[in-house]
């Protein structure tokens, strides 16, 4: 069984991991549970550069606006509307912050209905298996890899498959 915190701890820079440890601390505080999520699991588990960290809170990631700013955070812009937070890091982190969400299509074409949901409602509403993925930041489940549509598998063969025909 693979170590995922291990692979973080060495795959992240130092400014990275200080940004998880402050989101994680921040979210914690607000008894929320944290995810490390998409792009950034999918590029720690391929070996490719991660370029910013992405992360999935269950609850309101706009309550933690506050808490952020005063832990040296800048808040780059906020999306009221799927309650996403883009921020700046200290040193230079990119990030965002997201609610876990679950999205009803009620016509193609049309935008989907969004609703506040469980980490495992919010992975499977997600593009491709391989962006499908969490990692807990939790206590308790603290290095558990959440992958519902066994993404790390489709990593490993290289097989790039979508999740649903909304993707």
């Amino acid at each position: 069984m693979a170590d995922y915190i291990y692979t973080m701890e060495t795959r992240l820079t130092p400014d990275q991991l200080r940004g998880v440890s402050l989101v994680q601390d921040v979210a914690r505080a607000q008894e929320m549970n944290v995810y490390l999520t998409g792009g950034a699991v999918r590029d720690l588990i391929s070996g490719l550069p991660i370029r910013d960290l992405d992360f999935t809170v269950q609850g309101n990631p706009l309550k933690l606006q506050k808490d952020l700013e005063r832990a040296g955070a800048a808040i780059q812009g906020v999306d009221d509307d799927l309650k996403i937070l883009y921020v700046l890091l200290p040193n230079n982190v990119r990030a965002e912050i997201g609610m876990a969400r679950s999205e009803t299509y009620d016509k193609p074409g049309k935008p989907p209905a969004i609703a506040p949901a469980t980490i495992n409602e919010d992975l499977r509403r997600r593009d491709f298996t391989v962006n499908a993925m969490a990692l807990s930041l939790n206590p308790g489940s603290r290095g558990l890899l959440l992958d519902p549509a066994n993404g790390v598998a489709d990593i490993e063969t290289k097989v790039l498959r979508i999740l649903h025909n909304y993707a």
